[in-house]
């Protein structure tokens, strides 16, 4: 037996990363390094590999500005975080109850949506108190979010707390004094939101010696990260929400300290796991730098950071589904960091989600702490090369956005004049391309969808009244879902199947064998399925002929060639013509076409279907030819 010891790590060289890079260029084949890396929305790009050399470990440990690694010491394992369950039913009964049995089940806080359609209608103290009739206030915090009158609502929560004997000193949450983001939401000819901080100027100092665990200034994104916004922009325009409110609070008599500890921060969580742990991290070194440049001391740089599972990423089909995405954006927004999570629930798109719908929400977040142990550990994203260089990167993204709104005239300004509007527009229509052309899937809407499932049913969202815009508004941000278009084209399908009795269908001709045409047929057959069409395939035939007298007993007007593109040459011509002359009112092919497309289209094919094209205009053309309103 060999008595020489095994070899350790420091016999070997030390690995460089050149020596790395070379491997790699070697194994791509000519390939450029670049494809290995990954876009982001706003510019910024995922590497390979991430280094010591990219992102030395930060200096700074939890606790301490500029709070990169969080606002606590020893981060959540104290407690955890805060599962803050929210609430947007108009009746007030109605949400009461459903208070009532999430706080009676895991629930720790409550945020409250005011104003109708979407949000809870409280015009009055005797509503204010049915409302949190089965909350105790003493030890639950609320948190309050009004849509348009953004004062009134925390005089009332006052004045419930008075009523009901519960000190001040006892409140926690945030009065949802928000003047840009409900001017966001609500749209507005004149926005007075310098009046507006004015006079909750008296409530900022009041509270912060009558009750200092309620703030009274709430950022939240919502407006914009709903509309579309991109997490760079949402986070860039929150940050330039909370300058204006500090420039504004000053002018007031208010000093930047007690601006900065009266002001809570709620921004959306998307699908992007990484990037969003990081947007989080980033959320705070910015705050802490802006309080910093302020004036505030460091205890008052310190954000209040509540996250929510996105809407944007959600659907209403197969909306299952969206318990994994919220429990993605859930796990990104403790590991990012949040104080207080709002997971949404599955349903939300569909209408007034349900007990079921609630439940599984809240499950979600007591799962995440109680089972996956995520409050074990304070600050777990800290040291990844990769988080800190991404955090970062983020961080100065954002930053040259706000630069860019401080030059406009601060987010008011912003606003008023459209360029918010103008910059939404540009970001959906290039979010809405690498959908619709599936470089941004969704699945069980554009990718894996599934025709037979069994809807599920809730009681719609009352329809947003629309709103007359004056001569210097500007109209409500609009809010929208990645989904959406393909949802309309399943409904459409819907619809036909109602007035027909059948679902559109297409005839495919599959060629060559099983093993040759599989792939590319079952790929097809998905495809389709987006749009709602159902595949009748047909295999092993003789002939053309053959083929064309199967499509007519399918009796579908359109026809999809598939199979290995080394039979194309030979066999698509005959087959469109054949299918065509049997009354095809459109042939499509599977792939590419190459040097052969004219070829083709001369033999009677209209239509190409490849990966990376526009797949819901080709969709939508499809419906045309068959018939589907």
């Amino acid at each position: 037996m060999s008595q020489v010891p095994p070899p350790s790590a420091a016999d070997f060289p030390p690995p460089s990363l050149d020596a790395w890079r070379r491997l790699v260029e070697k194994d791509l084949k000519g390939k450029p390094f670049s494809t290995l890396q990954s876009s982001l929305e706003g510019g910024l790009s995922l590497q390979p590999l991430y280094t010591p050399q990219d992102a030395p470990s930060p200096v700074e440990p939890p606790g301490v500005a500029p709070y990169v690694r969080g606002t606590h010491p020893l981060g959540h394992t104290e407690g955890g975080w805060t599962v803050c369950q929210e609430y947007a039913g108009t009746d007030v009964a109605t949400t009461a109850a459903a208070l009532r049995d999430d706080l009676e089940r895991g629930a720790q806080g409550v945020w409250v949506l005011l104003d109708a359609p979407h949000g809870v209608d409280v015009k009055d103290q005797a509503a204010m108190e049915r409302l949190l009739a089965h909350v105790p206030l003493e030890r639950t915090p609320v948190h309050l979010e009004p849509a348009r009158d953004v004062l009134t609502p925390a005089s009332l929560l006052l004045q419930v707390a008075e009523a009901l004997r519960v000190p001040r000193t006892a409140l926690r949450g945030s009065l949802g004094i928000d003047p840009i983001g409900a001017m966001a939401r609500a749209g507005a000819a004149k926005v007075d939101v310098a009046g507006t901080l004015a006079r909750a100027a008296p409530i900022v100092t009041s509270l912060l010696k009558e009750a200092p665990g309620l703030r009274a200034l709430l950022v939240s994104s919502r407006a914009w990260a709903d509309a579309g916004a991109t997490p760079v922009q949402e986070l860039a325009w929150a940050i330039a929400t909370g300058v204006e409110y500090l420039r504004e609070l000053e002018r007031a008599g208010v000093s930047a300290g007690d601006a900065g500890r009266s002001m809570q921060f709620a921004l959306s969580v998307g699908g992007q796991f990484f990037p969003e742990i990081a947007r989080l991290r980033a959320a705070r070194l910015l705050w802490s730098k802006v309080v910093a440049a302020s004036g505030g001391p460091p205890e008052a740089q310190a954000m209040v950071l509540h996250a929510r599972t996105a809407s944007a990423t959600k659907t209403k089909r197969d909306p299952w589904v969206n318990i994994l995405r919220a429990t993605s954006e859930s796990f990104a927004a403790v590991i990012g960091g949040a104080d207080s999570v709002s997971t949404s629930p599955f349903d939300e798109p569909l209408g007034a989600s349900d007990e079921q719908g609630r439940r599984l929400a809240r499950n979600t977040q007591l799962i995440l702490r109680d089972e996956s142990s995520l409050n074990r550990v304070a600050d777990p994203a800290g040291g990844s090369y990769y988080l800190e260089q991404l955090t970062g990167e983020i961080a100065r993204a954002a930053w040259a956005e706000l630069q860019r709104i401080e030059s406009l005239g601060g987010m008011t300004r912003a606003l008023v004049q459209g360029d918010v509007a103008r910059v939404l527009a540009e970001t959906v229509a290039a979010r809405d391309k690498a959908v619709r052309s599936r470089r941004l899937p969704m699945v069980g809407v554009s990718e894996f969808p599934h025709l037979g499932e069994t809807p599920v049913h809730r009681e719609p969202h009352p329809t947003p009244v629309s709103v007359a815009v004056a001569e210097g508004g500007f109209a409500p941000l609009r809010p929208v879902r990645m989904a959406e278009a393909f949802e309309s084209l399943r409904d459409a399908s819907d619809r036909h199947l109602g007035l027909s009795g059948t679902r559109p269908r297409a005839f495919m001709v599959s060629l060559g064998t099983v093993a040759e045409h599989t792939v590319r047929s079952m790929w097809v057959t998905n495809a389709l399925a987006v749009g709602g069409i159902e595949t009748v395939e047909q295999r092993d035939f003789p002939d053309a002929a053959h083929a064309a007298q199967a499509f007519v007993a399918a009796g579908t007007p359109l026809a999809i060639i598939s199979g290995p593109d080394t039979l194309y040459p030979d066999q698509v011509p005959a087959l469109a013509q054949a299918l065509k002359a049997r009354g095809a009112r459109a042939v499509a092919v599977a792939g590419r076409p190459g040097d052969h497309e004219a070829a083709f289209r001369a033999a009677g094919v209209d239509l190409f279907i490849s990966a990376g094209a526009d797949l819901f205009q080709l969709l939508k053309t499809l419906h045309t030819h068959l018939g589907v309103a």
